[in-house]
């Protein structure tokens, strides 16, 4: 974890005006895209690289929000903890945004903080979220980096998904967004995925790129073994490797765009 008492690294950053790469990730509804994260964070996390995962809302092990910090205006590194993984965490609010919205004045000093943070780290992956009331993304400097749409392989996840992104891109205009599809091998999440881009494109004028697919949760049943038979890589192994598939997409697609501190 960074150092708060001694903020020389950060302050070097700073002065060459370099922040850490930010991916957000969104659920096809809308929602914080909370169960596979940490994995993917995992996945993208490399050797001697600073990765931070900021959740939508308070995680368990996490004692106090951004948004407690700034409310109360304590110490930053109360909000900080260290994942026995390898990785950072925090967290942007106290309680569900469905039950308890933002200010305005809220979420533009939560992206004041997250964009101070970001000259401490690599890389910063944030659990996206929609504005209940206005549909816009719960901080602007989600709008100007990297952002991703997770969705199921399902009927009602590309309606959804559909909606989610006219949302994005009626309140922010056209920014870069990936999908990501779960629940599926690689040839079925590229069919979802197609079908989606397709109506984005004809309806929205949108276009999207594929990141990737991640396999259902439920194992497929076991096949009798035959001496013949190909050794078949276990479930655990197929999700690492398809976590480790989209973290290496999403560093192929990285996209450039300004620095926060010229932005």
């Amino acid at each position: 974890m960074f150092n708060y008492r001694d903020q020389a690294d950060g302050l070097r950053r700073i002065m060459a005006k370099t922040s850490a790469r930010i991916i957000s990730v969104i659920g096809a509804n809308g929602q914080p895209a909370t169960p596979w994260m940490r994995n993917l964070a995992l996945s993208m996390l490399a050797p001697e690289q600073r990765l931070l995962l900021i959740h939508a809302n308070r995680q368990p092990a996490i004692a106090h929000s951004l948004q407690s910090i700034v409310t109360h205006n304590t110490a930053l590194k109360r909000a900080m903890v260290k994942h026995p993984q390898g990785y950072d965490l925090a967290c942007l609010t106290e309680n569900d945004l469905l039950t308890s919205p933002l200010s305005q004045d809220l979420k533009a000093q939560l992206d004041g903080i997250v964009k101070q943070l970001s000259y401490d780290y690599d890389t910063v992956m944030i659990e996206a979220q929609l504005d209940t009331q206005d549909h816009s993304l719960i901080m602007p400097l989600i709008a100007e980096h990297e952002l991703v749409i997770q969705m199921d392989r399902t009927e009602a996840a590309i309606k959804a998904a559909y909606v989610t992104i006219k949302h994005i891109s009626r309140q922010h205009g056209q920014i870069p967004l990936g999908v990501v599809v779960t629940g599926a091998n690689n040839d079925q999440g590229q069919q979802y995925f197609m079908r989606l881009n397709q109506v984005c494109k004809q309806f929205l004028g949108v276009t999207l790129d594929f990141i990737g697919a991640m396999p259902a949760e439920e194992a497929a049943p076991a096949k009798a073994s035959t001496a013949r038979s190909k050794p078949e890589v276990s479930k655990p192994a197929q999700t690492a490797l398809a976590f480790k598939s989209v973290a290496h997409r999403l560093e192929k697609q990285r996209i450039t765009t300004p620095s926060l501190a010229v932005a």
